[in-house]
């Protein structure tokens, strides 16, 4: 892979240098961790939307389902980026690169990556909750150095726009990256089909979600909200349009995705 081309393609796209070179160790770390253990995970969440689907919003999360019954483990994945990773980050000139984890051994939870500084560039979460629908899964196959590839399986734009109508109604407080990443799936023809919409349905079924809470999910989605978390995590054209309307075009996206249910 050629470093300075992935991150030159980053930046050209409207992330800054620091972003721009985090979009660049995700894309690296997934490749690693694919070619590592083909099979045992999906990729879904606002990363695999950067990657893979040309969004702008900046997400340092790498986000992995198990898809396995005996996935690796926390260590194995950092054995695999401390070999492969590093010195890819030591290409980029940077600080020599730390994974940090509060249970290493175990086979779900969050692997820090940061700096010898503690300066923290993203994370990686392996989990073994959420919808891994097999007709939902694609594959994107990556090259490497010397023509070798690996194909990274990610959830298509269709379960992605599902994973996040979930996550917008059933996290603990609302988050404005959900409302944004459902507008920008909206905007690149992203909906549910009739399966999709069986399971957020049963979502809403199980957890006692009814059209008045959903309404009053969509009323938090304030521009005070957006500005806290969307402010620096989106280029300044595509934020400022966003915020001269007072980010109505997020609203009017979650208003569409759950009218149904309204």
């Amino acid at each position: 892979m050629d470093i300075a081309k992935q991150v030159a393609k980053y930046e050209s796209k409207g992330f800054n240098r620091e972003q721009a070179e985090v979009n660049t160790l995700m894309e690296n770390a997934a490749f690693i961790i694919f070619r590592e253990f083909p099979d045992a995970f999906l990729l879904f969440g606002g990363a695999t939307l950067v990657l893979y689907h040309e969004s702008l919003r900046h997400s340092a999360d790498l986000d992995l389902l198990s898809r396995v019954s005996a996935s690796p483990t926390q260590g194995e994945v950092i054995a695999s980026l401390e070999r492969d990773l590093a010195p890819i980050a030591r290409i980029m000139e940077l600080e020599d690169i730390r994974f940090e984890t509060e249970n290493v051994g175990g086979r779900e939870g969050r692997i820090l990556v940061t700096t010898a500084t503690n300066q923290r560039l993203f994370s990686i979460d392996l989990t073994r909750s959420g919808s891994a629908i097999a007709s939902e899964i694609e594959t994107h196959e990556v090259e490497g150095d010397e023509g070798f590839s690996t194909a990274v399986k990610s959830a298509t734009k269709e379960l992605l726009l599902l994973q996040k109508a979930e996550s917008f109604l059933l996290r603990r407080n609302v988050k404005a990256r959900d409302a944004f990443d459902i507008h920008y799936l909206g905007q690149i023809d992203a909906t549910l089909n009739a399966n999709l919409k069986a399971h957020l349905q049963d979502g809403l079924m199980g957890n006692e979600i009814d059209g008045a809470a959903i309404s009053d999910r969509i009323k938090r989605v304030t521009p005070k909200l957006c500005k806290l978390e969307l402010e620096n995590y989106l280029p300044a054209d595509v934020y400022s349009r966003l915020e001269e309307v007072e980010f109505a075009p997020l609203r009017d996206a979650l208003k569409d995705l759950y009218k149904e249910w309204l």
